[in-house]
């Protein structure tokens, strides 16, 4: 059901990339700087380069440590966001999502385990 009401794999990625971009600035008022999506079988991989905040990059030379769980909890919450898109808009039955951030190269990576191929 993943690829219902898109014409085509392209459709489908511009349309995760819309969604990614939403949630992303919803949660750090900016959009990713690249956005890279592939798709294989039963998997969804994501990798961004973003523009680290001002304020974290701060709390970043202040407290290594307390960025670290601001990054975690951010991801958090970006991971719920993500999943609730992908199972409401999507359809798609999502088994996991993993994500990671490095604040120095300002890369994420996203990778969405779905239970069946898109």
């Amino acid at each position: 059901m993943g690829m219902a009401g898109f014409s085509s794999i392209g459709e489908f990625k511009q349309a995760l990339t819309r969604d990614y971009n939403r949630i992303n600035s919803s949660i750090f008022a900016s959009g990713v700087v690249t956005l890279k999506i592939d798709v294989t079988e039963d998997r969804i991989s994501m990798l961004a380069v973003h523009k680290r905040q001002p304020a974290l990059q701060t709390l970043s030379r202040e407290n290594a440590h307390i960025a670290d769980l601001a990054d975690l909890y951010l991801i958090k919450a970006f991971k719920k966001e993500m999943k609730q898109v992908l199972v409401e808009e999507y359809g798609l039955d999502v088994v996991a999502i993993f994500k990671d951030y490095d604040a120095v190269a300002q890369l994420s990576s996203t990778m969405v385990l779905l239970q069946k191929g898109v």
